[in-house]
């Protein structure tokens, strides 16, 4: 079951990464600005946040397979629209649509968690993280070489929209990872463990007051929430602040080199969730583990402001990825183990919301540090929000 769900998501993941490396230029390309590109960039992660605990909730009910193949569904019409809109409006459905059907990530954890031991649980999140660490490094580059081929291939679409043919290549890829789901997946949710209740509702309220009704599963939420929105908030300004510190004066040797950059990061992230973390936290547990990926995060975002060569970046952002690699399996370990097992989608679905929140907040919030306060600044309130992370894992009991 832990194989056919890491290839699932790592394809699903492959495709949404094809489209990073010319998603900005694409919006560009229909006269809009970069307020506009920053607008689609969110309504992504805002779709995220709405929907990812109605999957969770839904997948209690139903099962984990039909909400994973639903979300394979929209995902090909998504990149479909997406690729072939003519208009602007019609790239923010498309976009929205991702990021509706893209949601599922929460319910392939809860999936998870149906087959593993609790001792095991981390291990199996950190196969999960592996494959979307996989996934972010092998899809941007495969997008950058399918857009440069849209030239080569001389067809009149590609001619108008060099963009289509690598979103057109993640629409096939979601409609292959559907094909081979439908065959190959199985239902991990046992019938006599689903949640029942006929006069369920799915109001946005009404989920977050039922997911977060135990105080454990709150502070953990909430140390989610703190780190995602400081993380983000590094991740939208760290472009930015190469250039300004230490960026060449050629722009596309600089997006190749922030390219290589974040596939180091993503490297790191995927050898430790890939086998290291659940090793790790066999010996030491899942809530040490939290407390020192936040730290290690926090070390790094304090020392960045202060980096002034290539060297100090790749330090600085190895200790982001290593703080990233440990955290985010150890708090979706923890979560799913203080629910009960009838609502584990559900509480991983809100923790999923919540991050995609901090998705939403963090890089308008960083942005606006970076330009009205200083370039370091984001760095500097992310590490605060890592710490703060720290005191609401010791917090909780």
């Amino acid at each position: 079951m832990l194989p056919i769900l890491f290839v699932t998501v790592f394809i699903d993941l492959v495709g949404f990464g094809i489209i990073i490396p010319f998603l900005a230029y694409y919006v560009e390309s229909f006269g809009a600005r970069a307020a506009v590109v920053g607008l689609l960039m969110s309504s992504y992660s805002l779709a995220q946040f709405l929907f990812a605990p109605v999957w969770g909730r839904l997948s209690d009910r139903i099962g984990r397979r039909p909400i994973l193949l639903l979300g394979l569904t929209g995902s090909v019409v998504g990149f479909t629209l997406f690729g072939l809109a003519g208009t602007l409006w019609l790239l923010f459905v498309g976009r929205v649509l991702m990021g509706i059907f893209g949601a599922t990530i929460p319910t392939a954890q809860a999936a998870v968690a149906d087959v593993t031991a609790p001792q095991d649980r981390a291990r199996g999140m950190g196969l999960i993280g592996a494959a979307i660490g996989l996934g972010f490094i092998l899809g941007p580059a495969l997008g950058g070489l399918l857009s440069n081929l849209s030239g080569v291939l001389r067809v009149s679409l590609f001619e108008r929209n060099p963009y289509a043919l690598p979103c057109l290549a993640s629409a096939a890829l979601a409609a292959l990872n559907l094909i081979a789901a439908a065959m190959f997946l199985p239902e991990s949710l046992p019938r006599e463990r689903r949640d029942t209740h006929l006069a369920e509702r799915f109001s946005r309220f009404e989920l977050l007051s039922r997911g977060l009704t135990d105080r454990r599963l709150r502070l953990l939420v909430l140390v989610y929430f703190l780190f995602m929105l400081g993380f983000t908030m590094m991740e939208a300004t760290l472009t930015l602040f190469i250039e300004r510190r230490i960026g060449p004066p050629d722009h596309a040797q600089l997006v190749r080199r922030v390219g290589y950059l974040f596939g180091f990061i993503g490297i790191i992230q995927v050898a430790l969730q890939g086998g290291l973390v659940g090793r790790l936290a066999r010996v030491f547990g899942e809530r040490n583990l939290l407390v020192t990926g936040c730290v290690a995060t926090a070390l790094a975002l304090t020392a960045l402001p202060m980096a002034d060569s290539w060297v100090d970046i790749y330090g600085c952002s190895f200790g982001l990825a290593f703080g990233l690699g440990l955290s985010q399996p150890s708090v979706a370990s923890l979560i799913s183990r203080a629910a009960p097992p009838q609502t584990q989608g559900g509480a991983l679905g809100v923790s999923q919301s919540a991050a995609s929140l901090a998705r939403v907040l963090g890089p308008a919030m960083g942005g606006a540090l970076f330009q009205q306060v200083a370039p370091g600044a984001p760095y500097i309130v992310a590490a605060g929000l890592s710490l703060a992370a720290v005191v609401c894992a010791r917090l909780r009991s």
